[in-house]
């Protein structure tokens, strides 16, 4: 890569970076975690180049192990699902007994009970003052316990309060010891799996307590440590180049596990402390507007465009601040029982209504420019930003709020206007979230799984694929006329159209953003391409000359 395109590769990693950064520093900088000496050892752990390793090699290590660390990010059920996940290849090898943080050694009676099943979970969760001392979601504890009963594996309760402040935790390390090294005291032989803050876990802390009281018992235990979604590893992969795996080593004793991204975990850490904040009920939705205006604004970032200095004219008529406009924001529950009302209430179709819902409940992510709403389904970096992408089209083309005009009477041009709005949804979810950028941003997984049934229902099954060769095969002519093979999909029917369209545009935001990584569109140049208004008539040819790669598009 020229000397050009590695620096500019570098800048898009660098924002990406920096994007999960600043909402790292919001939500964690408040208390003075990030500075404080008790988390210094953590960082030296996780900073160690890791390489790629396989779950196989994990089983394997952690199967061997007297002591098995779990670093546990509270915020993020997949991290306590991962737990449950790593039980069963545990359990295989005989003994195992598993230790948890999040209830109190006190406790234990009716945690015992919880699992004998004799305490049903609304009760349990009010008897350790479950939301009051802990108040993480429940659900992946939730599931861990349940693994943990499936298979017969007894669950220690490892804390002591108070879990406030920093001037607990080395207490807090110390009682764990002592719980943890009675239970490997009782009996030698069992293996013994710990999920624990993985501050906790940095060999300073928990683990050298628990080495020494053993050792002074006469007893010596390998041990392995897994940590969940480490970011400095995670930022690693992605400088060398290399795909984030779902396993890394460190050493032969220290594992990471990626499930999640930077981004989306500090979100859910987000999400955790407005319930707290605002006293929301756990049967609640949290509200994502801060989260979604916080992707827009990474995108403003990259077209280098200041919201509160920006002025835009609305398709309604007037003018206002950019800042000003960002979108209504509605998720879970709500975003689905609105969805219909308000896309009806500004003259969408039935037809529209209906493909609407099925794309929010395939994509989990829908903007709708009439309304200025963006609905989601739950917090999906990569595509709320790419769904934010489509309000910054709008609004930056004057069609914010515009009223329908019937649209080009001709199919071909609709399509290739389709084409050319999901290329820069496709771009804006990949120049945020790397995961969009590996995976070829957001028609993969459930959305093509939706565009490709659409397909096989229209059309027979292959034809995607066979359309999507074709048009590759006529990109590099020089020709101008779209051939009849290509016209055919096209003017056939609305969703056959709206797929094919789906597909090709995330085609062209995979060009666009290789565009941005070799240096060769800047800010200038996105600016240009969101603000576009694209006259319908030369949607085809703007759109095949930036897939051919010719300036002036």
């Amino acid at each position: 890569m020229p000397p050009r395109a590695t620096r500019a590769a570098q800048q898009v990693l660098a924002r990406q970076r920096e994007a999960a950064e600043r909402l790292k520093r919001e939500v964690l900088g408040a208390d003075g975690s990030l500075g404080h000496p008790y988390f210094r050892g953590l960082n030296r752990r996780i900073r160690r180049r890791p390489v790629a390793a396989t779950l196989a090699d994990l089983e394997r290590a952690c199967a061997s192990a007297g002591v098995v660390w779990i670093g546990d990010f509270h915020a993020l059920p997949s991290c306590q699902r991962f737990a449950a996940d790593l039980l069963v290849s545990l359990r295989a090898a005989g003994g195992l007994a598993l230790g948890v943080e999040f209830v109190y050694t006190r406790q234990q009676g009716l945690l015992d009970r919880r699992q004998a099943g004799s305490l049903d979970d609304a009760a349990f969760l009010k008897r350790i003052h479950y939301r009051e001392e802990w108040g993480y979601p429940w659900e992946g504890y939730r599931d861990l316990l349940d693994r943990a009963r499936s298979l017969h594996v007894p669950v220690f309760a490892l804390d002591a309060p108070p879990r406030r402040g920093f001037e607990g935790l080395a207490r807090r390390d110390e009682h764990a010891s002592r719980r943890i090294a009675a239970i490997a005291a009782e009996d030698p032989r069992r293996q013994i799996a710990v999920l624990f803050g993985e501050s906790h876990l940095a060999p300073t802390h928990l683990p050298a307590r628990v080495r020494a009281r053993l050792a002074r018992r006469g007893i010596g235990r390998r041990e392995v440590t897994v940590f969940q979604d480490p970011d400095p590893a995670y930022w690693q992969f992605l400088r060398e180049g290399a795909p984030v795996p779902a396993v890394a080593r460190f050493d032969a004793g220290g594992f990471a596990v990626f499930h999640t991204t930077p981004l989306a975990k500090y979100e859910a850490y987000r999400q955790v402390l407005e319930r707290w904040r605002e006293d929301v009920p756990p049967d609640e939705e949290v509200d994502l507007t801060p989260a979604v205006h916080h992707l827009i604004g990474v995108l403003l970032g990259w077209l280098g465009i200041d919201p509160r200095k920006r002025r835009v004219r609305h398709g309604a008529g007037w003018e206002e601040d950019l800042a000003d406009t960002f979108p209504e924001v509605y998720s879970g529950p709500e975003a689905r029982e609105l969805i219909g009302p308000i896309l009806e209430e500004h003259g969408r179709s039935r037809e529209e209504v209906r493909e609407a819902r099925t794309l929010l409940a395939s994509q989990g992510a829908v903007y709708e420019a009439r309304s200025n709403t963006l609905f989601l389904v739950r917090y999906l970096p990569g595509r709320a930003a790419g769904e934010g992408a489509r309000f910054l089209r709008a609004v930056l083309s004057g069609r914010l709020f515009a009223a329908a005009d019937g649209g080009p009477a001709d199919s071909l041009a609709r399509a290739y206007g389709s084409v050319f709005n999901e290329a820069l949804a496709g771009l804006g979810a990949r120049l945020v979230d790397p995961a969009s950028s590996a995976a070829g941003g957001q028609a993969t997984g459930e959305v093509a799984a939706f565009a490709g049934a659409v397909l096989r229902h229209a059309d027979g099954a292959g034809i995607r694929t066979r359309w999507m060769e074709e048009h590759r095969r006529f990109e590099t002519t020089r020709g101008s006329r779209i051939p009849a093979e290509l016209l055919g999909p096209l003017r056939s029917s609305r969703e056959t159209r709206r797929a094919l369209a789906r597909d090709l545009g995330q085609r062209l935001g995979a060009v666009l953003f290789e565009g941005v990584r070799s240096g060769r569109l800047g800010p200038r140049d996105l600016r240009r391409l969101f603000s576009r208004k694209l006259d319908p008539s030369k949607a085809q040819r703007v759109v095949i000359g930036l897939l051919r790669g010719e300036s002036g598009c």
